[in-house]
């Protein structure tokens, strides 16, 4: 995966995902994603081309979610959302960011079964401790030729 000049680079991205998949058979795949909508990681399983438009279309819908709460909240525009969570007949989605100024997030999505409160209290360490070292990680910069 190529990431951009100024992306923080993380290794191995399992380590942050493993734990919330551990929870249930019912968690079916969770991922790592920027705000633009670029993949850092995924579980295993999860095909890179079905990772990437899951991964963009989460980043157009936490811009929405944000921009419709804060206009209903009548809160700033810049009001960091802490979760997103939807549901359907077929289970839930639920997304939280990583750290409040990481611009990354942890997507997970189960089925109707997964127990969503001990998932989203796993996603929430889990996001803590990925957003204290993506802060601890250097901006990468383009070696020179």
């Amino acid at each position: 995966m190529t990431l951009s000049a100024s992306r923080p680079a993380i290794e191995d991205p399992s380590w942050v995902l493993n734990p919330i998949t551990e929870v249930s058979n019912e968690v079916k795949h969770a991922l790592i994603l920027s705000s633009d909508g670029m993949v850092i990681g995924a579980t295993e399983g999860l095909l890179r081309e079905a990772a990437e438009g899951i991964s963009a279309m989460t980043a157009a819908l936490h811009g929405a979610a944000r921009a419709a709460a804060n206009a209903a909240l009548d809160a700033s525009d810049g009001t960091p959302i802490t979760t997103i969570t939807v549901q359907n007949t077929h289970g839930t989605y639920m997304i939280m960011p990583a750290g409040a100024r990481t611009n990354t997030f942890i997507a997970v999505a189960g089925g109707l079964d997964m127990p969503m409160g001990t998932v989203a209290h796993i996603m929430a360490r889990q996001a803590k401790k990925l957003g204290e070292q993506l802060m601890s990680v250097p901006a990468r910069t383009r070696e020179a030729s």
